[in-house]
């Protein structure tokens, strides 16, 4: 589903595409249902810029703002229900797959009986696509008409762990083997999978509901210290009509953003619930990542260090130069500005390779899962170069030198140990090192090592997710700051402005005196 941006806001803005937007995620908005809720919106925003004793230009801005939002908010409330169900549903299907395969040892017969466990919608409807795709029996690629069939469900729904559980029920039907002990690890870690997606969107919910609490008391604190304000007029009866707090336009101008501004803290903080549960992302943005590693990798720290003396050279000068002309408090800003600038490169290098280290410990299990599984049926540089294609992005670059050294070199211990091992991943050598065993033994003896191997990928995968969920979680529980940092500016100007027409009315009195 795409996201609304301000083109679709205008859209949704017309009754009947709005209950088309809902109906796409299965549910039904009536005109009724709209009709309460704009009104109830309205209402209580009119009451909040009658609290602030708004002009009528300003109020008009406010209520024009809310009515672009609300469809917003709509939409992000059936957005939130709708992804829950999808990843419930996933989570199912493949717990689901799994039984049925280990008791009939056939693909088609475990899609038919975990189809008969949901009712009509999505999920019913691309197992069916599933079962019709692999009872027409003709493949179209070399993956075979089984990967085919699930690709079906992989694209409706773009879930890594579905690929995952797909390749070994394939891997399983294909060429046999024990794979019992596997689907059970399988099992436990979607059972683990399931328990951090709820008990991160609880956190969420929790951290929602304690935002709006923020949002509420930081806009009581900011109307009473305004009337407060204004009730100091009455220090000065005769004065006192030529006193009004609320209509001096400053005032006006911050009551104006304080509320917009709480407006928008609400809609990010609403939209923050309605993330897709089944979409396994980095915590940083990929190409900011990528970056990082081409810097990481080709970082010069002697060509940086001349580059950063280049950039603070004309701050030393500037420096120097007010020394001379005795301006003391320039001459330290720019010496601070230069110092700075001479070692960033060392910061950023730092930072650089911190993020990018962070991000190679979360996609590795990802990948050693995969690794694990195509091991069932591959030998080890058969699976390593199978992985590639759906191996996060992060890992291809280390992968494609790891792939290389395998081609030059293949028995060499080092040719796996050097995977990854310009960073921080304890975990990294030792897997590696396993996969050189397997690789040495041979598939047909490597079981036991398989099956260890993905045990401790599945405790590496709980402990990546663990530490994804928290910076999710902490990123939404810093939004509750945002109201207080907003009241507090806010009250600053306020208290300003107040203060500055106390003291104007102490002197005219002082004068009248």
């Amino acid at each position: 589903m795409k996201k609304s941006g301000m083109g679709e806001s205008v859209k949704l803005l017309i009754l009947k595409n709005l209950e088309k937007e809902v109906h796409k995620y299965g549910y039904h908005w009536s005109w009724k249902s709209h009709v309460l809720l704009t009104a109830g919106a309205l209402l209580g925003i009119c009451a909040i810029g009658l609290v602030f004793q708004l002009r009528m230009e300003y109020l008009a801005v406010i209520v024009i703002v809310t009515l672009f939002l609300l469809p917003v908010f709509v939409i992000d409330v059936f957005r939130k229900m709708f992804e829950q169900k999808r990843f419930s549903d996933a989570a199912t299907y493949m717990e689901q797959m799994l039984y049925s395969f280990q008791k009939s040892g056939k693909i088609l017969i475990a899609l038919k009986e975990t189809r008969e466990l949901f009712e009509e919608g999505q999920m019913r409807e691309v197992i069916q696509e599933a079962i019709w795709y692999v009872e027409r029996g003709s493949a179209e690629s070399e993956g075979g008409i089984l990967r085919e069939a699930f690709q079906l469900i992989e694209n409706a729904y773009g879930c890594r762990k579905l690929y995952l559980v797909h390749e070994l029920l394939v891997s399983s039907e294909l060429y046999g083997g024990e794979t019992e002990q596997s689907s059970m690890l399988l099992l436990e870690d979607l059972e683990l999978w399931k328990r951090r997606g709820y008990q991160l969107q609880k956190e969420k919910k929790i951290s929602h509901r304690d935002n709006i609490v923020s949002l509420v008391v930081a806009t009581l604190l900011s109307a009473v210290a305004l009337y407060v304000l204004d009730a100091m007029k009455g220090m000065f009866p005769e004065r006192s009509e030529s006193f009004q707090i609320f209509q001096v336009t400053a005032i006006q101008w911050s009551s104006l953003l304080f509320i917009l501004f709480s407006l928008f803290v609400f809609a990010k903080s609403t939209k923050s619930l309605t993330r897709n549960w089944l979409k396994e992302e980095g915590a940083r943005d990929i190409g900011y990542i990528l970056e990082s590693y081409q810097m990481v990798m080709e970082y010069n720290e002697k060509k940086a260090k001349k580059k950063s003396f280049l950039w603070a050279a004309p701050f030393f000068a500037g420096a120097a130069a007010s020394c001379i002309f005795q301006n003391k408090w320039l001459a330290i800003v720019l010496l601070g500005v230069g110092c700075f600038l001479l070692m960033q490169y060392k910061a950023g290098y730092a930072l650089a390779k911190k993020d990018l280290t962070e991000e190679l410990y979360l996609a590795f299990p990802q990948w050693l899962m995969e690794i694990a599984l195509l091991l069932q049926s591959n030998n080890v540089q058969m699976s390593i170069r199978k992985s590639v294609q759906q191996a996060p992005e992060v890992l291809k670059p280390e992968l494609e030198k790891l792939m290389e050294r395998l081609e030059e070199e293949p028995d060499q211990l080092t040719s796996y140990t050097d995977f990854c091992k310009n960073f921080d991943i304890p975990e990294a050598a030792s897997c590696m090192k396993m996969l050189h065993a397997i690789s040495e033994a041979g598939t047909g003896n490597a079981g036991i090592q398989v099956h260890e191997l993905i045990k401790r990928v599945s405790e590496m995968q709980n402990m990546a997710d663990e530490i994804k969920n928290r910076s999710v979680s902490f990123q939404m529980k810093m939004m509750f700051s945002y109201p207080v940092i907003a009241a507090t500016v806010k009250l600053l100007i306020d208290l300003t402005v107040g203060m500055f027409y106390m003291f104007r009315m102490l002197g005219s009195l002082g004068g009248a005196l």
